[in-house]
Parts: structure tokens; sequence; C-alpha cells
């Protein structure tokens, strides 16, 4: 009985040493694995970050043509005027401090709709906007030159038509006299040009 007991115990022993060394390769084995797979399909998964540069703001000097959604527009020459004369007796004159600079522009509408090229009100993502602004940032919103024919801001434009008028900012002084490190942006917020006016 001494004897079948220590026979029993040994087997079991040696069934026991053997599960355990059977159990313990593949689970090493599947460590080793799931590390390299892991560590494999991490660099596959990453892709190496480059940086995509912003793309280069082109700026046109004045007198160029340029397309900006359904309009052809040409910003032709700039100038700086203490008042803006709408007929022999009335005029535009800025706050005490500023003037103006004005722009010349012309536009014509390609859209099969009349239009304004600069409208005072609209989606912000679709509207056309103008911004004058300095070296230094500050921007500029155009003057309402209410009742002058030659202002384009906010004047409809029937399509297929062209218009030549001015767009005028009002500015401190100091910053109409650096006029050649003025920049004037016209555009929507996806879609813009630069013209210095040099």
């Amino acid at each position: 009985m001494r004897k079948l007991a220590l026979v029993l115990t040994c087997t079991f022993l040696c069934l026991a040493g053997c599960a355990s060394e059977q159990s313990s390769t593949p689970v090493k084995s599947s460590i080793e694995n799931n590390a390299g797979d892991s560590n494999s399909s991490t660099a596959a998964e990453t892709p190496a970050l480059t940086e995509t540069p912003a793309p280069a703001e082109e700026m046109l000097a004045l007198g160029k043509k340029a397309t900006i959604g359904n309009w052809n527009v040409c910003a032709k020459k700039a100038e700086v005027k203490n008042k803006i004369m709408t007929s022999k007796y009335l005029y535009f004159k800025p706050k005490k401090g500023n003037t103006f600079v004005v722009i010349t522009m012309s536009a014509k509408n390609n859209g099969e709709t009349a239009e304004a090229l600069l409208p005072s009100i609209g989606y912000e993502n679709k509207m056309i906007t103008a911004t004058l602004s300095s070296k230094d940032g500050e921007e500029f919103k155009p003057s309402a030159l209410t009742g002058y024919d030659k202002d384009l801001a906010g004047k409809s434009i029937e399509a297929s038509a062209s218009k030549t008028g001015v767009v005028a900012f009002e500015v401190p002084k100091k910053v109409a006299k650096s006029k050649k490190d003025l920049k004037l942006k016209i555009g929507t917020v996806a879609e813009n040009i630069t013209y210095t006016l040099k």
C-alpha cells in the first residue's frame, strides 16, 4: 500500500511538473509575441509627425487684378485725404487726429445675381470684407460714406456688371504717415488677398 502511494505521488508530481512546463512556455512566448506586436503596431499606427508649413501670404502690388469668389477686384491706388468731397460743398471729414486712407478700386460681379462687394451684414464665413492693417497689428474697417455714389462698401453691383469707386478707412494720422507699411486684405475667412500700399 505504501508503495502504491509512493508511485502515485511520484506520478502526480511528474505530471504536475510537465503540465507547468508546458503551460509556462506558451505563456512566455505569448507575452513576447504580444510585446513584439505591440511595438510594431504602435510604430505602424502612429505616423511620423511632420509639420505642414502654412501657405505663404501672397502680396499683390497696387494695380494687380485678383479673383475672390464671384468677384474680380483690383485695388488701383491709395491716397491719404483729410476730407472726401462728395460735391462742390459737401464732404466727409474724419474725427480730430484722424485722416482717411482712400483706396480706389474696381470690382466685377461674375455671379448670377446682384450682390454687394463689401456687405455690412452677412454670414461671417461667406461675406467678403476689407481690412486695413498697420505694421503694429492695428486693424481698421471701411468707413460708411452714406450717400456717396463712389463708395463701394455695401454698394450692390448687378450680375456681370463692373463698378469703379473708393473704399475709405479712417485711421490715426500717425498710421497714415507710414502708408507704405499698410496692408489691405480683401476676402472671406477662408479665401483672401492682400495688397501692399507701397
